[in-house]
């Protein structure tokens, strides 16, 4: 019983110090009201920035893919993706379905995998550029999806990942074609070419 009284003595006489102290410091130094609240809460929605433009389309991902290393994007995969996927052939789901096959394979359709709606209501295959698309922001690319991954925002990552992707797959699609760039006219404008 003594040792019961003792420690709620010393509970109470701490109580009692930190509530005195509390009551000289607020009579030595006075707070300083603000007249309104430094933090203005809206329920509204935030308006667009004035002259902020949408997010710019992705540009094709073909020039990049004709280039892309695909042991580097092993590497990324084995970085960011094999705790939720695997990609060996007739390898189980996990978190998130086998990507064996992925490229060209209907979109939300490894058999036992569990889609979200927005996935299963997506439709089409997953071709280059929809592969593209979802590297870099999933949530974006498909409303609703249970992937929690925020996305590649490097292009040539997604470009070295999708070509791994390409080579887990017994007949993968060919790669698009990568359109060459234009070269620029050095000639000055308005002069005749000589001859």
């Amino acid at each position: 019983m003594v040792n019961f009284n003792t420690a709620a003595g010393c509970f109470l006489a701490s109580a009692l110090f930190a509530m005195v102290v509390g009551k000289v410091s607020n009579a030595l130094v006075e707070p300083e009201h603000l007249a309104k609240p430094a933090i203005a809460v809206s329920e509204a929605a935030p308006e667009p920035a004035a002259g902020s433009a949408a997010p710019a389309e992705l540009p094709p991902i073909g020039p990049k893919l004709a280039s892309a290393n695909p042991k580097e994007g092993e590497k990324l995969y084995k970085k960011l993706c094999t705790s939720c996927h695997t990609d060996e052939k007739g390898g189980p789901n996990k978190v998130g379905p086998n990507l064996w096959d992925i490229v060209g394979r209907k979109k939300g359709s490894h058999p036992g995998f569990s889609y979200s709606s927005g996935m299963e209501a997506k439709g089409g295959e997953w071709t280059y550029e929809d592969l593209n698309h979802w590297l870099h922001k999933p949530s974006a690319f498909i409303k609703g999806t249970k992937m929690a991954f925020a996305g590649l925002p490097k292009e040539q990552e997604r470009a070295d990942v999708i070509a791994y992707l390409r080579t887990m797959n017994d007949n993968p699609p060919p790669l698009p074609e990568a359109k060459p760039e234009s070269k620029p006219d050095n000639k000055p404008q308005g002069q005749p070419e000589k001859k």
